[in-house]
């Protein structure tokens, strides 16, 4: 065997990998001078979905800031943080630029990204709190590739349905990173288990943050609540029903 096939690969290389495989560009994958507008503007329930899911992506740099300060001895979770916080903002770019083009009222400005930061720039959290935010991160991820799917389904401009098919994937790969993150606290410390079982029971948004409710593109999702509850299992061998069984 090789020396390099003895060598355990960090999860940074995954991260790198998955990245490189599902990249796309902005200016050279989206078809931004065949944009229907017509058809766009007849959606005004979808365009304002995506003008508060573009508030929310704009908010990354300061929550993402937090996750660097907290995780600046986990190399790994150092590296997630970085890829997350680009292609978050190339989401926040794009829902922007889509906007814009079709000339959706009231436009995004720049003070009011700068105010839904003011609040919050201070709000850290603890280094021992981080297994709680990755959940809270994960899970948020989770539900966004959902979000972005569902409205890709119920889009009739065919400019919108391709790039938020784009997002979408990227907030899978989101949700695995902060997931992978967890599994190596949980292999290292199992009894972090508990921490994370009920960090998913009381699990908020983090757009919550930045724009208060956050919006859904089909509410009571059954397919996307499943596959929430199933995540948290994988992670912890146990079901969030049997968790709630035991500590209610």
């Amino acid at each position: 065997m090789s020396t390099s096939a003895l060598i355990r690969p960090h999860l940074y290389t995954r991260f790198a990998s998955a990245a490189e495989r599902g990249a796309w560009s902005i200016d050279r994958d989206i078809a931004w001078h065949a944009v229907d507008r017509d058809r766009a503007i007849a959606q005004p329930d979808i365009l304002l979905a995506l003008r508060d899911a573009a508030r929310i992506e704009s908010f990354h740099p300061v929550n993402l800031a937090r996750f660097l300060r907290a995780l600046w001895d986990d190399v790994d979770g150092c590296a997630a943080v970085g890829l997350e916080m680009y292609e978050g903002f190339k989401h926040f770019h794009a829902l922007r630029m889509y906007l814009d083009i079709v000339r959706f009222e009231p436009a995004i400005t720049d003070e009011e990204l700068i105010d839904l930061r003011r609040t919050a720039i201070d709000r850290d959290f603890a280094p021992d709190e981080v297994v709680e935010h990755l959940v809270e991160f994960m899970l948020s991820e989770h539900l966004a590739a959902y979000f972005f799917r569902r409205l890709a389904e119920r889009a009739n401009e065919p400019v919108l349905v391709e790039l938020l098919r784009y997002i979408a994937a990227d907030e899978v790969r989101h949700a695995q990173s902060a997931s992978d993150l967890i599994a190596k606290r949980l292999a290292g410390d199992p009894a972090l288990t508990d921490r994370v079982l009920a960090a998913a029971v009381s699990f908020h948004h983090y757009g919550e943050e930045a724009v208060g409710e956050v919006p859904v593109a089909m509410p009571g999702d059954p397919i996307a609540i499943r596959t929430f509850a199933e995540r948290i299992e994988r992670l912890c061998g146990r079901r969030l029903v049997d968790h709630l069984k035991t500590t209610l």
